[in-house]
């Protein structure tokens, strides 16, 4: 940090402060010709100074005051520049140098010691290396020391006043009296306050109020702030000084014109006589307060006492010259090594935006109003939208997806992706939030959806928006591609009508359903390339056979996803369309009709096609082969569609000697399957799942579905299941994952839902599992079980453990325990006391706070050490408080507890009926209310007999 301060930040405040020094004389010089004008416009002018000493870049233009002196300036972008009299980082250059200020001489004003010219810079011998160093240390410390110095003064100051300002009374809105103020004065930032001398008279309440209402409307209070802390980073040079001190006098004196202006003249006798009534007596160098008293008493007299109201034309003309000269210095010359002439055609940017930063940077600007809906009376949303002109906008995010190259001739294709909020000129409660809109804690609003970016960079970093859409509008861009390039590929081509294939297609259209009302919404299939041609495959429900060892010799395989039996391959052959003709024949195919492109053959209730291609290179020939049987199919809707959906996989296959790539996909899609036994019965779930390889490790990338299919002993077993999503764990190895699965299954009495854990692994290698025993049941329910029975089952008495209020609320995680409920009932380690009490009472959430005495409780307070309560987080769960959302429990910190208040009771237990272990995780099942089960998962701690919780949840939650 010292480094950056040192040899970057402070040759920077060096710079602004030179340029600010030129900038400075030349408005000394114009406000000296306007002396007689309104003193609005004098005030105008320090703009630009106040501009010059706070930002260090500005905009370039061939008409530059400083380009007319040949300050020193260098390029930043393409319309920016810096003036640099003191190069950045000087103190590590061999031979540092000093470019010479301009010297321009400007006449004084009278009366004021304040030199004609700027002040001189030469230029220093070269030295050896760092000659610097030592005195730039120096210096840079003496600086930050005075704008420390200045700073705590400031504060001090501030403090000091409003230690008076006890015992202010309001007098309406934003307007206070005070008895120990000499003079009135404006304070606060955000919410501005005025306070007033509690001795003034009516009249004199009357315009001063005036006067101090025009410098909230101006936003002076805002200007006098910055100008401080102007003057706090430029502390050292004379002429910031001679400026702050000159603004604040043209700030005050156009704000007493303006009263007067309003008025009338016939006020500035008394209005005079105020001033020197409440005359502080001194200029108060700070950023707060502003003061109606302060600075320059006399010279605000003489200036009210000579004002006359100014001819339309005398306006007219000092407006001109003021706008002339703020743009006249706030404009840089143009930097160094800017080109002069037209750059050479291979050097030539050629996209439209220099960044997609830029890009979104102007979209955002480009939004001046937004609609939103109003908030009613009631709560509900206005019918109608309403129109707001938005003041500001926050960027939330903006993120490259990825990248294809080789698609486009001019350059490589991006995609991303960006969002924003905006500031709005309304009140934020008075906006009705729908469709998912919020706003944040600085009031920003998400009025807009998020966007979509594809653009085109090229050679020389430039870009070319190619489109830029609302992806709630355009759904998702993924969508069902394995990579982005996939997607950008797709929308590229769609985009500029190619013919090439696209990777996913929708075959929604081409599909008849039995039941039209079964008829989902899209059917995505995905395009597989393999060597020499390609063909489209739907995104689930068919899988991949692993014929890995048969790939070389051309061979590719896939099977219905829902055990029906049903195939489809395709083979690649030496031999020629004919011989294959000839060979099908006698296999006992007959072609559908003269093109002998497909030959059927339906024998003993199993159907088979064959579909002949030509190769692209003219070398033998291609054979997709499909197969289901009539035993396979059923009326269940996604097993109807099969031999549809078969013949138009087989259908479309394409032989083709190349494609564009786009990023080859690495994932594919498996299958687990586990058959759950219950009662005798039998049924086999099956999981679905992603894999991608990624760095030559296989990663589980997710689990798309679930399927149960009655093997024997049940009536019925729903086809659909439920995979478990939130309750998936790592198993026993790194590549093993243990997936909840639940299913819905008919013993003859009606549809009962049930669940089993299917294993997943990516190498081959499974976790040891077993259905526990009764005697296991026994023992787990023993701990769990809070009452204490006979030998017939009866409760003879209750041994309530701490534990058991874990089971007081249903989580995925043990982390996301409800703590109001776990605690509710937990036991106390004592009732709280009369301080204590006296504490919970100054709480904002004390619901209790009408309770004057601790006797007139309703209920008891119980306390609840976060020791206490830590030793049973710890010893069941593996947490502690820390881990845990307890923002709805009253805390004590110096008493480090929480307080509950009840006087009733309450207990929870878990009676497993069935379980099973895998690995290191024991599963306990019991039925609850709706047809629904609880499942408490738990974790066996390695090398002891103890366990910890994992997670209690319930199905259908």
């Amino acid at each position: 940090m010292g480094e950056f301060v040192m040899h970057r930040l402070f040759p920077i405040v060096c710079n602004m402060s030179l340029t600010a020094s030129v900038v400075i004389l030349a408005v000394l010089a114009v406000r000296r010709l306007l002396r007689r004008a309104p003193k609005v416009f004098s005030y105008a002018l320090w703009a630009v100074v106040l501009f010059r000493l706070l930002c260090p870049v500005s905009v370039t233009s061939a008409v530059s005051l400083l380009g007319a002196l040949g300050a020193p300036a260098q390029e930043r972008s393409a319309v920016t520049s810096v003036v640099e009299y003191v190069p950045a980082d000087i103190v590590r250059n061999m031979a540092p140098t000093v470019t010479p200020l301009p010297q321009e001489p400007f006449p004084a004003e009278p009366g004021k010691n304040i030199v004609s010219t700027a002040p001189s810079v030469t230029q220093p011998a070269a030295a050896p290396a760092s000659p610097l160093s030592g005195p730039v240390a120096v210096l840079t410390l003496t600086w930050l020391t005075g704008m420390a110095l200045l700073l705590l003064y400031s504060v001090i100051s501030l403090l000091r006043l409003r230690r008076r300002l006890v015992g202010a009374v309001r007098l309406e809105d934003n307007i206070y009296l005070a008895d120990y103020i000499p003079s009135p004065f404006v304070m606060g930032l955000f919410r501005p306050k005025i306070y007033l001398p509690s001795t003034l008279t009516e009249t004199e309440r009357g315009y001063i109020l005036r006067h101090e209402q025009y410098h909230l409307r101006r936003r002076d209070h805002v200007v006098k702030l910055l100008s401080f802390l102007a003057l706090c980073v430029h502390w050292f040079n004379p002429l910031v000084w001679a400026a702050f001190i000159l603004a604040g006098k043209d700030m005050e004196m156009s704000c007493d014109e303006a009263v007067v202006r309003e008025l009338g003249e016939d006020i500035r006798a008394d209005y005079s006589a105020s001033l020197l009534s409440l005359a502080t007596g001194r200029r108060i160098v700070a950023g707060m307060p502003l003061a109606f008293g302060e600075g320059d008493t006399g010279g605000r007299i003489r200036n009210l006492l000579n004002w006359k109201r100014p001819q339309p034309w005398i306006i007219a003309v000092c407006a001109v010259v003021c706008v002339g000269l703020i743009a006249l210095c706030a404009a840089n010359p143009k930097g160094s090594g800017t080109p002069t002439e037209d750059p050479p055609a291979s050097q030539a940017e050629t996209g439209q935006w220099p960044s997609v930063e830029a890009y979104v940077q102007q979209v955002m600007l480009s939004q001046t109003e937004a609609r939103y809906y109003a908030e009613n009376a009631d709560g509900t949303a206005s019918g109608q939208p309403h129109t707001a002109a938005v003041t500001d906008r926050k960027l939330e995010y903006l993120t490259k997806g990825g990248e294809l190259a080789g698609l486009d001739p001019d350059g490589v294709l991006e995609e991303w992706e960006y969002f924003y909020l905006v500031k709005l000129d309304v009140d934020t409660a008075s906006v009705a939030l729908v469709g998912g809109q919020y706003y944040d804690d600085e009031e920003y609003f998400s009025l807009d959806d998020r966007h979509v970016i594809v653009a085109l960079r090229h050679d020389d970093g430039s870009y070319d928006i190619l489109c830029d859409d609302s992806i709630n509008d355009g759904g998702d861009f993924f969508g069902y591609h394995n990579t982005m390039e996939e997607a950008i590929y797709d929308w590229y081509v769609t985009d500029r009508k190619l013919d090439l294939p696209l990777y996913v297609e929708d075959w929604i259209d081409q599909i008849n359903y039995n039941n039209p009302n079964d008829k989902p919404g899209n059917y995505p299939v995905h395009r597989y390339d393999v060597d020499g041609g390609y063909l489209y495959i739907p995104t689930s429900a068919w899988i991949m056979a692993d014929v890995t060892a048969h790939r070389s010799h051309g061979h590719w395989e896939w099977y219905s996803g829902y055990d029906t039996g049903s195939i489809l391959t395709v083979d690649r052959f030496t031999q020629t369309l004919e011989d294959e003709y000839i060979t099908s024949r006698k296999q006992g195919f007959e072609p559908l009709d003269d093109t002998k492109q497909i030959w059927k053959r339906r024998q003993g209730g199993i159907n088979e096609r064959y579909y002949f291609y030509p190769t692209a290179d003219g070398n033998g020939c291609w054979r997709v082969w499909t197969l289901w049987t009539d035993l396979g199919i059923s009326n269940y809707v996604h097993i109807f569609i099969e031999p549809q959906v078969m013949y138009l996989m087989a259908e479309s296959f394409t032989p083709t000697e190349s494609l564009p790539a786009a990023g080859a996909s690495t994932r594919t899609t498996m299958t687990s399957t586990y058959r759950a036994e219950v009662d005798g019965r039998a049924a086999d779930l099956t999981v679905s799942y992603t894999v991608e390889q990624r760095n030559g490790e296989p990663q589980l990338c997710s689990l798309d579905s679930a399927r149960a299919r009655n093997v024997h002993g049940w009536e019925q077993v729903h086809l659909a299941a439920t995979v478990e999503q939130h309750q998936s764990l790592f198993g026993s190895g790194l590549y093993q994952y243990l997936v909840p699965v639940s299913y819905e299954a008919d013993r003859g009495s009606g549809w009962e839902t049930f669940q089993a854990v299917v294993e997943i692994s990516l190498t081959g290698q499974y976790s040891p599992r077993r259905t526990l025993t009764q005697e296991e049941l026994a023992a787990y329910n023993a701990v769990m079980d809070p009452a204490v029975r006979d030998e017939s089952g009866d409760i003879v008495d209750l041994n309530i453990q701490p534990f058991s209020y874990f089971f007081s609320s249903y989580y995925e995680n043990v982390r996301n325990l409800n703590f109001e409920e776990f605690i509710r009932y937990f036991p106390d380690s004592g009732q709280a006391t009369e301080a204590e009490f006296e504490a919970l009472k100054k709480l904002d959430d004390w619901p209790f706070k009408q309770v004057a005495r601790m006797e007139d409780m309703p209920v008891p307070i119980h306390r609840h050490t976060v020791s206490s309560i830590n030793e049973v987080l710890t010893r069941w769960g593996g947490i502690t408080t820390s881990d845990l959302d307890t923002a709805g429990v009253c805390y004590l910190e110096e008493y480090d507890a929480y307080y509950t208040y009840t006087s009733d009771f309450n207990m929870f237990y878990f009676i497993a009926e069935s379980g099973e272990q895998v690995g290191n995780y024991v599963y306990l099942r019991k039925s609850v209310e709706n047809g629904n089960i609880a499942v408490l998962t738990l974790r066996l701690m390695p090398g002891t007999d103890e366990w910890q919780i994992v997670s209690h949840w319930r199905s259908g939650s």
